[in-house]
């Protein structure tokens, strides 16, 4: 199975992105260990699942929505020195 997240670039600064594909690449991994997964940026928001199943797609959506509701958690914000 393939797994392909595009971000939109004019949306996520690069230090965001890398965290973004950290946590999509070691979410994936957890139910999908054997999928090829990829995280680039794009001109808009996409989400592709190849080769498999319907219910498979299904569930790579509520991950990705999980990820993002669960973002205060994993993503580190930068620190501005005053």
């Amino acid at each position: 199975m393939r797994i392909e997240l595009m971000v939109n670039k004019n949306n996520v600064p690069e230090d965001t992105f890398q965290q973004v594909e950290s946590e999509f690449t070691r979410r994936m991994a957890i139910f999908w260990p054997d999928a090829l997964v990829r995280v680039r940026l794009g001109g808009a928001n996409d989400l592709s699942v190849l080769g498999g199943l319907k219910e498979d797609k299904q569930q790579v959506e509520l991950q990705l929505e999980e990820m993002f509701d669960e973002a205060d958690d994993w993503l580190e914000q930068p620190s501005y020195d005053m």
